[in-house]
C-alpha cells in the first residue's frame, strides 16, 4: 500500500512539475500571444537603456545593431520595443513600467516582429 501511494505521489508531483514549467512560455500551452510588447513613450530613458542593455546579454541584438534591419530609426524606443517584445516572446511578461501591449504590429520595412 505504501509502494502505491508513493508510486501516485510521484505521478502526480512529475505531472505539476511539467504543468507549471510550461506556464511562462504560452507556445508550450498552444497558445498564441496577444499583440506585442513595445516601449511606452513615458518610459523612464535610463530604466529603458538598462533593460536594453541587461536584454542584448542575453538575446542577439545583431537585428538592432548598425546594419541591421531594427538598426534604423536609431532610436532607444525603436531599439527598446525590440528587445522588450524579444522578451515577451520568450518569456510572456511586457516589463512593467518599460512597455505595453500593442494590437497595432510594430513591423516595418525589413524590420519584422514575430
Amino acid at each position: 500500500m505504501v509502494k502505491k501511494n508513493l508510486s501516485i505521489f510521484l505521478v502526480t508531483l512529475l505531472a505539476v512539475a511539467l504543468c507549471s514549467s510550461s506556464n511562462g512560455n504560452p507556445t508550450m500551452r498552444g497558445r498564441k500571444l496577444r499583440g506585442w510588447c513595445v516601449a511606452d513613450t513615458g518610459a523612464p530613458h535610463d530604466k529603458l537603456q538598462e533593460f536594453l542593455d541587461y536584454g542584448c546579454h542575453e538575446f542577439d541584438c545583431s537585428q538592432i545593431l548598425p546594419g541591421g534591419p531594427c538598426y534604423e530609426p536609431n532610436l532607444l524606443l525603436a531599439h527598446g520595443s525590440w528587445i522588450l517584445d524579444k522578451f515577451y516572446r520568450t518569456g510572456a511578461f511586457c516589463k512593467e513600467g518599460l512597455g505595453f501591449i500593442t494590437e497595432t504590429n510594430p513591423s516595418y520595412g525589413d524590420c519584422q516582429y514575430p
